[in-house]
């Protein structure tokens, strides 16, 4: 019997100790395997600096439900300037587009531009097609 409670003791904690296997991550800025056509929202928002001080630049996010993800136009297969046409092309107080994107993890501000690094990291958006 105390054998058993033994073993059982030990089974239990061997148990506790066993942790589940770690998600490997995709290195930064890899891009998904997965490419959706969505119609979603285009929305714009200041860009703050580190410091919290707006410096008049705009930059483009894609509302998806609760969340926004910044666009990233230097991986992007459509430029900023692109995007500026057809939202102008857009009637109406909301500015929907249908497009192929791809949802990214990484760095955001790893493109020269004048702003400089600002450490922003997290899922992003790249236009492949806009319709």
């Amino acid at each position: 019997m105390r054998q058993k409670t033994m073993v059982l003791i030990a089974v239990m904690l061997l148990s506790l100790s066993c942790q589940p296997p770690h998600k490997i991550q995709a290195p930064h800025n890899q891009p998904s395997s997965d490419i959706h056509t969505i119609t979603a929202p285009i929305i714009e928002k200041p860009f703050n600096q580190k410091n919290g001080v707006s410096n008049n630049q705009m930059e483009y996010y894609i509302r998806r439900s609760i969340q926004d993800y910044f666009i990233k136009f230097c991986e992007s297969q459509i430029q900023r300037a692109e995007l500026d046409n057809y939202l102008e092309s857009v009637s109406g107080p909301i500015k929907t587009a249908k497009m192929d994107i791809e949802i990214r993890q990484g760095e955001w501000d790893n493109c020269s531009q004048p702003i400089g690094p600002q450490s922003r990291v997290g899922p992003y958006i790249v236009i492949l097609k806009i319709y």
